[in-house]
């Protein structure tokens, strides 16, 4: 089993808990069970190490980008809702909506740290495919946490500081997925 069947695994294994779970911390439920899913597959597969680790930071910070991804994109979903006066009280409330995805930036982006640390001590040497993800991680990183600050003491609104982030997951994507592509095509 290789790692991006195993974030695949994961990927449906939130999907399925998203969709059967009616709790209002269904987001939080899934994504505990994914981690658990990608613990006991890496251990599995590569024994109690550190490369082991590092796939598991990785693939776990890849499904945290993917969840975020789809959870704002269900969030601008229900905001057009409530604009066109379609939704219902029994729903969470966009505000919380918010706060739980500007949660899922920040889970994301310390799951990538601790993957980029974890990279380092299992590859050693430094290639351009890891230039690549240094660069773009770090741009997500910085953007983030001037994001969080901006929040936290400038008064930024969470919907901003959201709407803000998603370039910088882009950017990680970018790096994670499509530095091979981009560097066996164009460099």
């Amino acid at each position: 089993m290789s790692f991006p069947f195993t974030t695949l695994i994961a990927l449906f294994a939130y999907f399925v808990s998203r969709t059967t779970l009616k709790s209002s911390k269904q987001v939080y439920i899934g994504l505990s069970l994914s981690l658990v899913l990608i613990l006991a597959l890496m251990i599995y597969i590569e024994g109690i190490s550190l490369r082991a680790a590092h796939l598991s930071a990785t693939s776990f910070s890849i499904v945290i980008l993917i969840v975020t991804f789809f959870e704002t994109t269900l969030l601008e979903r229900h905001i057009t809702m409530v604009k066109k006066g379609e939704i219902g009280s029994n729903t969470k409330s966009v505000e919380r909506e918010y706060n739980e995805i500007f949660l899922l930036i920040g889970s994301g982006l310390l799951g990538l740290i601790l993957s980029l640390i974890s990279g380092f001590m299992v590859i050693g040497e430094v290639n351009i495919e890891l230039i690549f993800k240094i660069i773009f991680t770090s741009f997500a990183l910085i953007v983030y946490l001037l994001t969080f600050l901006g929040v936290k003491y400038a008064n930024l609104k969470v919907r901003y500081a959201v709407r803000g982030t998603i370039l910088s997951f882009a950017m990680v994507l970018l790096a994670y997925f499509g530095n091979s592509i981009i560097l066996n095509n164009y460099i």
